[in-house]
């Protein structure tokens, strides 16, 4: 009996810290990302940590449909989010122009960075064929690719993805906690989408990149997370 009650007591714990961590505001995830992503990544530099199956595995299920596509599957639920707000309340034709903005800027942001970092994989880096100058040219002939510089991708993408959910969410629950049902399953379908990120952040902390790859991307997701919702947002601020 004392048994049960003591996992009992752990799991309550447990859960209790998780929910904690899945309601906690942008800010707050902000300073954390940085933090752990920081630490974490000269840490598993120096334990080495023994490879799990699937969560180590890049073309595992879960980093090929929803890592490699997380911007798609971001504004589709920020998209049906703010769908489903328009139903359950009134909204001004100013704060959904404003919301549609907040999206173009994001897919902006997505589409410029993912190029830079492809551009600085593809481009910037040594072959051991001396006369091949980009990755594509060194690969065909057989050599092999030294980055002089690389961001990862999935740290930028991941970060920024979570912080654009969920400020979004933030802002709603800070007008009335809804109780219209398809906005509360929608609400839950973005808490999901954030653990699934931050789960294989985890993993891309502990197996992928070098230190200085994941801090880079975890910066430029955090940078744009403050030029779109601390800067932009100053110019346009959303109606009440």
């Amino acid at each position: 009996h004392y048994f049960i009650q003591s996992n009992l007591s752990e799991i309550k714990m447990w859960n209790n810290r998780f929910t904690r961590w899945m309601y906690q505001s942008a800010d707050v995830r902000c300073k954390s990302y940085i933090f752990f992503t920081t630490i974490g990544s000269f840490v598993a530099r120096a334990v080495q940590f023994g490879r799990l199956p699937f969560f180590s595995d890049r073309t595992n299920f879960i980093n090929q449909v929803f890592v490699k596509q997380c911007w798609f599957w971001t504004t589709i639920l920020i998209t049906t989010l703010y769908a489903l707000r328009l139903l359950w309340k009134h909204t001004t034709p100013r704060k959904v122009y404003l919301i549609l903005l907040r999206v173009l800027f994001g897919t902006l942001y997505w589409y410029t960075f993912t190029n830079v970092i492809d551009g600085l994989k593809e481009n910037v880096g040594i072959c051991s064929v001396k006369e091949y100058n980009t990755e594509k040219l060194c690969a065909t002939e057989g050599g092999n690719w030294k980055y002089f510089m690389d961001i990862s991708g999935h740290m930028f993408m991941m970060v920024f993805c979570n912080l654009f959910i969920t400020t979004h969410l933030d802002e709603i629950l800070e007008e009335k906690k809804p109780d219209f049902l398809p906005l509360v399953i929608c609400q839950l379908m973005c808490r999901a989408l954030v653990t699934v990120f931050d789960l294989m952040m985890v993993c891309t902390i502990l197996y992928w990149h070098s230190p200085p790859e994941k801090i880079l991307g975890t910066l430029v997701g955090v940078l744009g997370y403050t030029l779109l919702f601390k800067k932009l947002s100053q110019l346009f601020p959303l109606p009440r």
